[in-house]
């Protein structure tokens, strides 16, 4: 940097002045403050433009006093001793009151602009206090930096799905390429300074945690007089480490928030399960139980109509208890899974008991079995899969015309069992076919209504839980459909089912 001459010319400007004034007030009194008129040029020439100005003043104000006030007048010698030693002490007060002057006066500025830092530090932290979320306090520090402090900032994308975000300002390659290096490298100082060719320096800090797909902001640090950009650089890094603390802050009450809510929707759905299945399958047990008993009745049973009004009840009634308890079902899949408790257990066991559950939805029915004599056992949760056949049993009676065949088969194929539900009903196309036991299946056509598509998407899920599938075949609409569940892990004698047992 070059020597500014401004301050000097000013210096010297003081000087003479001063000389002008000694020499007035020499003309209207006695009274002699040479060291003291020529004292003041020094003193604010240090406090105005430094030490070498204030320098500058001291030597031209000791040159003038001997020019124009020590005799002999007009020339650089002095013929008096005492002047000599006059002028030597008010040059060494003379450089010292300036080196002082300007030493308070750096302090000054230092501690203004570290008053004005704090004043910074002190807004911005009440702005991150505003920030509920990470992209608020992202966005936050981006704006503060460039509104503020009045240094343009930019966000750096580390994700390739994202773009940087730096409001029209262009980042170079240089200043992008260090931030990513910054990013992957997880380095305890995780900031830097970058001086591309030819243009601004930039500073670039990691953000830690990553968030947003941004893991790192870059400020241009414009040149400045009076503020070096060492100085601009670790202002910011103090800025920036705070924001971090508070990013992290913000992490961790994020994670404790979900936590928190997710435990709470936890207990609000048991409670909400545990309430359904209490106050409303309770009462409708009450109403098919009431209704089994009308059936009974002299009075009920002499009476068509009558008989035939309590049997669409209890039909009623059973079937708005099957759709609740599907409901709960499919709750509890979506809630926690299913957790199935394998057995060895016997398919005939499982298909009698879905029958025997599902009697009274296929009495209108007419219902062949066919089960091979030589199933194995199979090693499942027979509660899970007795549900599950279930399910296909009352979609077949549902699709099903009255007083047409439902056939249940059982075979055992390729190292398991297959347990199949054969319908001559609306059947299924394609594109049903390939749905099956998705949540959101409800295409086929029942005679009395579109189904919700919960049956067949709790059967798959209970038979998932035991390691089989389901699948369909239909020959097309109107043409009947077989849905059948495969169960696996099938032990074809008692020598297998015992090697089974003691793996």
């Amino acid at each position: 940097m070059g020597f500014d001459a401004v301050p000097a010319v000013a210096a010297l400007a003081l000087v003479w002045l001063a000389t002008v004034t000694l020499v007035v007030i020499k003309q209207f009194t006695a009274f002699d403050p040479i060291t003291l008129i020529y004292v003041l040029p020094v003193v604010v020439a240090a406090t105005q433009w430094g030490i070498v100005p204030a320098m500058i003043a001291a030597v031209a104000g000791a040159a003038a006093a001997d020019f124009f006030f020590f005799p002999p007048l007009y020339t650089l010698w002095i013929r008096d001793p005492q002047n000599v030693v006059d002028l030597i002490l008010f040059l060494v007060v003379a450089l010292a009151t300036g080196n002082l002057a300007a030493r308070l006066k750096k302090e000054a500025v230092v501690l203004g602009r570290r008053e004005t830092q704090i004043r910074e530090l002190h807004a911005f932290s009440q702005g991150l206090a505003t920030c509920l979320t990470g992209r608020d306090l992202i966005f936050a520090v981006q704006d503060y930096l460039s509104n503020a402090l009045r240094h343009r900032a930019a966000l750096i994308a580390t994700q390739p799905e994202h773009h940087d975000h730096a409001h029209g300002l262009v980042v170079p390659e240089e200043v992008r390429r260090r931030a990513l290096e910054l990013s992957a490298a997880e380095s305890r100082h995780p900031s830097a300074l970058v001086a591309p060719h030819g243009g601004n320096a930039w500073f670039v800090r990691v953000i830690s945690p990553e968030i947003l797909g941004y893991g790192a902001i870059a400020v241009e640090l414009e040149s400045r007089p009076n503020e070096p950009i060492t100085e601009v650089a670790e202002r910011l890094e103090r800025l920036l480490e705070e924001a971090m603390a508070t990013l992290r802050h913000l992490k961790v009450k994020e994670a404790i928030e979900q936590a928190t809510i997710g435990y709470r929707t936890e207990i609000l759905r048991d409670a909400l399960i545990g309430g359904v299945s209490h106050e409303l399958r309770t009462p409708l047990a009450a109403i098919v139980g009431s209704c089994s008993v009308l059936s009974e009745m002299p009075a009920i049973t002499g009476d068509q109509r009558t008989t035939a009004l309590v049997s669409a009840i209890s039909d009623e009634a059973s079937q708005l208890d099957n759709q609740i308890r599907n409901l709960l079902d499919a709750t509890r899949i979506s809630a926690k899974g299913v957790l199935p408790q394998l057995i060895w257990t016997d398919p005939h066991d499982i298909v009698s008991s879905a029958l025997n559950q599902k009697q009274s939805r296929l009495s209108a029915h007419h219902v062949t079995l066919d089960l091979a004599g030589d199933l194995p056992l199979v090693h499942v949760d027979p509660v899970l899969i007795e549900q599950a056949l279930g399910q296909l049993l009352d979609n077949a009676a549902k699709y099903s015309p009255i007083g047409r065949e439902i056939a249940v088969s059982g075979r055992y194929q390729q190292g398991g069992v297959v347990l199949s539900v054969r319908d001559q009903g609306s059947g299924l196309t394609p594109d049903e076919q390939s749905s099956l036991g998705k949540h959101s299946l409800a295409g086929r056509r029942p005679r009395d209504g579109a189904g919700s598509g919960l049956g067949l998407w709790i059967a798959g899920a209970f038979v998932a839980a035991n390691g089989g599938s389901l699948h369909a075949e239909s020959r097309g609409p109107n043409l009947g459909a077989t849905v059948s569940l495969r169960l696996p892990s099938a032990a074809r004698d008692m020598a297998e089912l015992a090697e089974a047992i003691d793996d």
